[in-house]
């Protein structure tokens, strides 16, 4: 069965991020998991080679999103693992999410110029928890990000899924970050209405990305690393739960803006009083 938000801006993917199997494997575990794309990892060189490992038969969960570092992005390898990609789905090609070590704009302009011409992949900045910390400068930084990324019509991608700094203020960042963000990484034990420490942190932002209207990937990511200490089986129901959960709440927040519309529509007044 899939597991599809009824809301269609909102797309749950399977990440393969800490997933030790190939890209064949992964796609069993999406399917199990009842969703319907992947986000891959080729973030490292063992990630990039098991990513490059799809099997003789066309992808039938598709891969919509693949990290990268930006550094490599533009070498012949991390072009060929992208075509190779794009070919097993079709030319579908996925979007790149670029991981960027440090928010200088003007070497990321240089870099997403260079890019841009070489690629017709949909182009994300990636952040990981080491780049989010508490306080007003970040948010700043956040409201810069997006500004950069506007003039680029660039997309922004978060990776909670490592330790969060717990001072950082995840319903403000997202509100800076506003349509840019359009992709949320998370562990599968975050979306949870028991979520506690920086899994919290982290379903907090996704509550507060869910409540915006703007298209959004979120990719769930094992808690744990596999084949071991988790089994894919395992790593698969851990992932529909999640997705459960993401798609609960979503109907929630359907259900509150329809009835926001609803008492507006009969109201007297232009103020909905």
């Amino acid at each position: 069965m899939s597991r599809r938000p009824l809301n269609s801006l909102i797309t749950v993917a399977f990440s393969t991020r800490g997933m030790l199997m190939p890209a064949w494997m992964s796609q069993h575990v999406a399917a199990d998991a009842g969703l319907s794309v992947l986000d891959q990892d080729a973030s490292s060189a063992i990630a990039a080679w098991f990513a490059s490992r799809a099997g003789n038969r066309e992808a039938y969960v598709p891969t919509a999103s693949l990290w990268l570092p930006i550094s490599t992005a533009s070498s012949a390898r991390s072009h060929r693992l992208v075509r190779q990609v794009s070919d097993h789905q079709g030319n579908n090609a996925p979007s790149l999410v670029l991981l960027v070590s440090s928010l200088q704009f003007r070497d990321l302009t240089r870099q997403v110029v260079e890019l841009q011409a070489s690629t017709q992949s949909r182009i994300l900045l990636g952040l990981t928890t080491s780049q989010l910390r508490g306080g007003r400068p970040h948010l700043v930084q956040l409201g810069a990000l997006r500004h950069f990324a506007e003039e680029w019509d660039l997309g922004v991608a978060l990776d909670l899924t490592g330790r969060l700094d717990p001072t950082w203020e995840a319903e403000a960042a997202v509100t800076r970050l506003g349509q840019r963000l359009q992709l949320l990484r998370v562990r599968d034990s975050a979306p949870s209405r028991n979520a506690v420490g920086l899994d919290r942190v982290a379903c907090r932002a996704l509550h507060a990305a869910l409540d915006r209207e703007g298209p959004l990937i979120v990719a769930v990511a094992s808690s744990r690393h596999s084949p071991l200490p988790i089994t894919p089986r395992t790593a698969a129901v851990n992932a529909r739960r999640a997705a459960d959960y993401i798609i609960e709440r979503n109907l929630l927040h359907i259900s509150a803006l329809r009835e926001d519309l609803d008492r507006f529509e009969q109201s007297r007044s232009s103020r909905g009083a």
